[in-house]
C-alpha cells in the first residue's frame, strides 16, 4: 500500500466531543425527564477539563486531529470549539443534538446535519468537511444527505481495513472506517446511576495501551491505517491522557508514519481512486 510522501502507514486521531448532550439523550430515552446533575457532569468534564489537557498533549507531539462536535455542544462551549480550531485541528460535523440518524425522518436528519454545520461554521469560519454519525448509526438517507450537502467523508462504518469510496449518483463520499477495538468507550464508558446504558466497565488503561499498541504495530506491518476514536470525557483524565502520551510516543518511534487528519486522508484517498 502506498501512502502520501512514501509513508508506510497512517495514524488518525479523532475525538467525539459529546459533552453532556449524549447523557441527556439517554435519560430521555429511558423516560427520565429530570436532568440528573451527576450524570450530566460526566459529560461536562470533557470541555471543562479534558480538552485543555488533550490539546496540550497533541501540541507536544505536533499531531493534528479532528474533533466531531454536535452543534448544541458548540453553542454551549463556543470558546472551546474556538480553541480547538485555533490550535489547527479539524472540526467535524456530529449533527446538532446528537440524535441517532436512524431514528429520524429524512427532514429531521437533514435539519440535524445543517444546523450542526451552521453552528460550527459560525464559530470557526469554516464549513465542516466530514461527518461522524451520533450513536454510530446511519439511516438509509445519510450518505445521500452528506453528498447533497457537499461533505467529503464519513467516519462511521466498519467495512474495511482501508478507506473506501461510496458512490451516490455522480457524487462520492470517502468512508473512513472505524472499529470498536479502537474506540475508548468500549473500555472506559461507565455510568453507575441511574443504571442505564454504557456500563462496559472501567478497564485497566495499561491493558488498553497494550491492545492499541499491538493493533498499531500489526497495522504498521501491513501498511494500513489506524483510526482511533476517543471521547474527551473518557480519555482526558490524567492517567489515560498519560496512556495516550505513551501511545503517541510509541507510534512516533516508527519510521514513516503519516499522522493525518480525516480530511487530509479522505482527500488523498479520493485522488488515489481517480488514478
Amino acid at each position: 500500500m502506498e501512502w502520501a510522501n512514501g509513508a508506510k502507514a497512517v495514524a488518525c486521531f479523532t475525538f467525539d466531543l459529546d459533552a453532556e448532550i449524549s447523557w441527556r439523550n439517554i435519560l430521555r430515552r429511558h423516560g427520565i425527564e429530570r436532568d440528573n446533575p451527576v450524570v450530566l457532569s460526566q459529560g461536562e468534564y470533557g470541555p471543562n477539563s479534558a480538552v485543555p489537557r488533550i490539546l496540550k498533549l497533541l501540541e507536544k507531539y505536533d499531531v493534528k486531529s479532528c474533533f466531531f462536535i454536535p452543534g448544541e455542544v458548540a453553542e454551549k462551549y463556543p470558546e472551546v470549539v474556538g480553541e480547538i480550531h485555533d490550535a489547527g485541528h479539524e472540526v467535524g460535523n456530529h449533527g446538532y443534538s446528537h440524535r441517532n440518524p436512524a431514528r429520524c425522518t429524512l427532514e429531521e436528519e437533514r435539519e440535524e446535519l445543517l444546523m450542526g454545520e451552521r453552528i460550527l461554521k459560525g464559530i470557526t469560519g469554516e464549513t465542516p468537511k466530514g461527518y461522524r454519525a451520533p450513536a454510530a448509526d446511519l439511516s438509509a438517507n445519510t450518505h445521500s444527505l452528506l453528498a447533497e450537502n457537499g461533505l467529503t467523508y464519513d467516519s462511521t462504518m466498519m467495512g474495511n481495513d482501508l478507506p473506501y469510496v461510496i458512490k451516490i449518483g455522480s457524487k462520492e463520499i470517502v468512508e473512513l472506517p472505524i472499529r470498536w477495538l479502537l474506540d475508548d468507550w468500549v473500555y472506559f464508558g461507565f455510568n453507575y446511576f441511574p443504571p442505564l446504558e454504557y456500563q462496559s466497565g472501567i478497564s485497566n488503561h495499561r491493558k488498553v495501551l497494550e491492545i492499541w499498541s499491538d493493533e498499531f504495530d500489526a497495522i504498521y506491518t501491513e501498511g494500513l491505517y489506524f483510526m482511533l476514536v476517543m471521547h474527551p470525557q473518557l480519555m482526558g483524565v490524567p492517567s489515560r491522557a498519560k496512556m495516550l502520551d505513551d501511545l503517541i510516543g510509541h507510534m512516533k518511534g516508527k519510521e514513516g508514519v503519516w499522522f493525518a487528519t480525516p480530511f487530509e486522508l479522505s482527500s488523498y484517498w479520493k485522488e488515489r481512486a481517480r488514478k
